[in-house]
């Protein structure tokens, strides 16, 4: 009985500590998305992308995946994702180099290592605490399936 109790001692403890190293870090800069967040922050938002997305999700395989599926999204994605993401994918727009988090590049290592089924559950659903909204209500299964090719495509560099 000792045990558990000192055990949860303990955990409480390291949680305070957690909360007041957050509050010390955002306390100096607050929480501007001009100001690079500590990386207390960086690491728990980090995290909370990562848990956005259900393990189910991720074994999902794009039925799509033909070169005509990225070719009938490229239209679709300069009209409705190159706002934020930019045309290349790199998010280096005016509007993704100012959001916090930042707009992911779709060509760096950690997007590439997403599997098709993650990218297709992110845009159906979003990212709750970042800039990325759901789309399952204004696209279809189908819309989002060519959004992931044409993601791939990008990663190609052609």
């Amino acid at each position: 009985m000792r045990f558990i109790r000192d055990a949860v001692i303990t955990i409480l403890v390291l949680v305070l500590a957690i909360v007041i190293i957050g509050y010390l870090d955002m306390r100096g800069g607050g929480l501007s998305a001009e100001a690079s967040p500590g990386p207390v922050e960086r690491a728990v938002a980090g995290r909370l992308a990562r848990l956005s997305i259900p393990e189910g999700a991720r074994t999902l395989q794009n039925p799509l995946n033909d070169e005509s599926a990225w070719q009938e999204a490229a239209d679709h994605y300069a009209e409705h994702c190159a706002v934020c993401h930019g045309s290349d994918g790199q998010g280096h727009t005016e509007i993704g180099e100012h959001m916090y988090p930042k707009v992911p590049d779709f060509t760096s290592p950690d997007i590439r290592q997403m599997t098709d089924g993650d990218l297709f559950y992110v845009i159906q659903n979003g990212v709750r605490w970042t800039g990325m909204p759901a789309w399952r209500s204004e696209h279809d299964q189908a819309d989002s399936w060519r959004l992931v090719a044409f993601i791939r495509h990008l990663q190609s560099g052609t």
